[in-house]
């Protein structure tokens, strides 16, 4: 999904983290500071392949363990360091963090309906909402597009909401649509920039993961 390219075009690998033992159990996961379980990792090392393969000369990550992790082993391969990138964070969740979907709909059934029918104008409680989420990742972006030209191939490690706020701003979606795109877990995503402003070429790409890991 993402091999090759044209010279002259800026080509962004967003990357998901892979799994963690929250993620496991269905538990909201947003800045709290969870490592990799070992198939997260496992996933991580096959990722950083895919990466290696592709001529990275730029690798930026949320500095959260889980995505640190797997910026590591593709920094590793591809002898590129790593830049903490605090923007694309994962949302601030806030008195949510840890809880599972079951939890939420119990204790929180206001925010469970707001976040089912409307995402985009919620806030969680004692958090972020998507919108603060989305400005602050896309302000992030825009400072690494800044720094890059030409034929540069960069890889942003990153979160779920994350990815998925920043990809409905590459396509002009508003965040009303949120639940419309998932994003499996080490998943890449590819934009192109180019003359013509910036294209998504590739959404939610596994193909580089075996099948254990997918």
């Amino acid at each position: 999904c993402y091999r090759g390219g044209r010279w002259g075009f800026v080509k962004l690998h967003l990357v998901r983290h892979g799994e963690t033992e929250w993620n496991k159990l269905g538990r909201f996961q947003g800045q709290q500071d969870i490592a990799l379980n070992p198939r997260g990792l496992a996933q991580a090392k096959e990722t950083a392949r895919a990466m290696a393969d592709h001529g990275v000369i730029a690798l930026y990550s949320s500095p959260l363990q889980r995505t640190m992790q797997v910026a590591n082993e593709i920094s590793r391969l591809t002898s590129v360091p790593v830049v903490p990138l605090p923007g694309v964070k994962e949302l601030n969740l806030g008195e949510l963090e840890g809880v599972t979907g079951e939890e939420m709909r119990t204790i929180w059934p206001d925010v469970y309906s707001a976040w089912s029918q409307d995402p985009g104008t919620l806030s969680m409680p004692k958090g972020e909402s998507l919108s603060q989420l989305q400005d602050r990742a896309w302000r992030s972006l825009q400072e690494v597009e800044k720094a890059h030209s030409g034929d540069d191939v960069i890889v942003v490690v990153s979160h779920n909401f994350a990815i998925r706020t920043m990809i409905h701003k590459v396509l002009g979606l508003p965040l009303t649509n949120f639940h419309r795109l998932s994003l499996d877990l080490s998943s890449v995503s590819t934009v192109e920039y180019t003359s013509r402003g910036r294209r998504l070429t590739c959404y939610n790409f596994t193909g580089h993961l075996s099948p254990e890991n997918r």
